[in-house]
């Protein structure tokens, strides 16, 4: 990875406080990177920016893979031009502490409708905008998915497969629901392009994220349909999944659909190809969530359980060579957790990619498993006391077994650095490793418990929901961070 030792912060925009019941692309974005930026914290990692469903609003599930979530669009800048102010004073009275989604969209939708009707496509920001081929075919997607209310498989045989009228088209008989989608779209592409230079212009670099399947209702399966494993009526035989880990003793049904490999070989990867380096356009660095999928898969059938899946072989020897030929992979991060591989540590040293470790996962347990004490982890490693799928580490401390807390204990025995919180050593564990990256969440931080937990793995009620109610609650906290920062040599200098 193209990068000095440093450290890193998890915060989805949207648990970011804001005015408008959701956190967003507005001044309290600019005033986290400010923060960032004063305690020498270098990486700010952010998860999937898409299109969430409106369901489970997890950003790991999504109608497409390049486009941005409307609702993370800041109102400040358009407050005066906003005629329906019930919806904004509604939106002020929602909770400060958690998003409440449903409430939150039904608004904003309302808002964005409005403003929308104004837009003209023939307005040279927006042409140029749409003059990108891959967004105008993922905005006719979303566009006709918004009028149809249903999955593109059970459309009407015009609308099955994109062609190049069928913009014009849409433009014609959907004229609303295309105005609406290019301005949510065209918006969220100028604020999200505004604040990573700001918060570069900071020396502040943004960590993004990328699922490595995508859902069978999206842009991506519509438009290469013979890239994905489908049956004669373009239905899943098969999902993707995982086998029990330490997130989850059933394993998981993520649902989405596998991919066909050798269909993606013989185009050479193009659409992988595509689509990293068009997301590497909206990110300084790129996390590939499931690394380990490129390796083995594990494929569930279709109303099946997890436990009833099998095993597959990924396109790994082919794989990299070509698609690294294309892709700069100085900017990669793998998220290789659970299933260890020695074909995926060849792969990472092979291209100077960095895996991840968990410290939550790494301390010894009692079941036999032998681990190496952070202070021998490899250099070429992004160190984690956990991600937003983990407990937070407070909630670990309360439901450690004796030889976490032992095993935890002998790990302090060589940290110089030891306080009496544990929490704050936990921490500076990770941060006095010699790993290249070192990341905690903010709610470690904080010091928060199990309430403020972003997600559990294998639900799918009551997650992506808590937010940070007062950016002032971290300025000691970022100090700390700072202090640590300075004592490791993690300032990216």
């Amino acid at each position: 990875m193209d990068i000095n030792r440093t450290s890193g912060l998890i915060l989805h925009p949207t648990a970011l406080p804001s005015k408008y019941g959701i956190g967003d692309f507005g001044s309290s974005a600019y005033e986290f990177v400010d923060k960032l930026s004063k305690s020498k914290t270098k990486i700010w990692q952010v998860l999937p920016l898409g299109i969430t469903d409106e369901i489970e609003y997890s950003p790991y599930s999504s109608k497409s893979s390049i486009l941005g979530n409307p609702y993370l669009i800041s109102l400040e800048k358009f407050e005066d031009k906003i005629n329906d102010k019930r919806s904004l004073d509604y939106l002020k009275k929602l909770s400060n502490d958690e998003v409440e989604y449903k409430k939150v969209y039904k608004k904003k939708y309302i808002i964005y409708k409005e403003l929308s009707q104004n837009v003209d496509i023939n307005d040279s920001k927006i042409v140029k905008f749409l003059n990108n081929k891959l967004v105008k075919q993922h905005l006719v997607f979303i566009t006709l998915s918004d009028v149809f209310r249903k999955s593109w498989v059970d459309w009407q045989k015009d609308y099955q497969n994109y062609n190049d009228n069928l913009f014009n088209h849409v433009l014609e008989n959907y004229e609303k629901e295309l105005k609406f989608n290019i301005f949510t779209q065209y918006h969220f592409n100028s604020q999200w392009n505004e604040l990573k230079a700001y918060a570069n212009s900071k020396d502040v670099k943004i960590l993004g994220d990328i699922p490595i399947y995508v859902n069978h209702n999206s842009a991506d399966v519509w438009l290469n349909k013979n890239l994905f494993e489908l049956d004669k009526n373009n239905k899943m035989s098969y999902v993707s999944g995982a086998v029990p880990d330490s997130f989850t003793k059933e394993g998981q049904i993520w649902g989405t659909t596998l991919y066909d490999w050798d269909a993606h070989l013989e185009e050479e990867y193009k659409y992988w190809i595509n689509k990293l380096n068009f997301l590497l356009e909206q990110y300084d660095f790129l996390r590939i969530d499931h690394f380990v999928g490129f390796f083995k898969y594990w494929a569930i059938p279709k109303d099946d359980i997890a436990l009833n899946g099998h095993w597959r072989k990924g396109p790994w020897k082919t794989f990299f060579e070509i698609v690294s030929k294309n892709v700069d992979f100085s900017r990669l991060l793998a998220e290789d957790l659970g299933v260890e591989l020695k074909e995926t540590d060849e792969v990472l040293q092979k291209y100077n990619i960095p895996g991840m470790l968990l410290l939550e996962q790494r301390i010894p347990n009692g079941d036999g498993k032998k681990e190496t004490h952070p202070k021998n982890w490899s250099e070429n490693v992004a160190a984690y006391t956990g991600t937003h799928d983990s407990p937070t580490i407070k909630q670990w401390f309360d439901y450690a077994n004796k030889t976490q807390l032992d095993s935890f204990e002998s790990y302090l025995k060589e940290n110089i650095q030891k306080s009496s919180n544990n929490i704050w050593n936990f921490i500076t564990l990770i941060w006095s490793t010699p790993c290249l990256i070192a990341v905690t969440n903010i709610q470690d931080v904080l010091e928060l418990g199990k309430k403020a937990r972003f997600n559990i793995p294998g639900t799918t009620k009551n997650n992506w929901k808590w937010r940070l109610n007062s950016l002032s609650l971290i300025e000691e906290p970022l100090s700390k961070i700072k202090k640590l920062n300075e004592n490791y040599k993690r300032t990216n200098t």
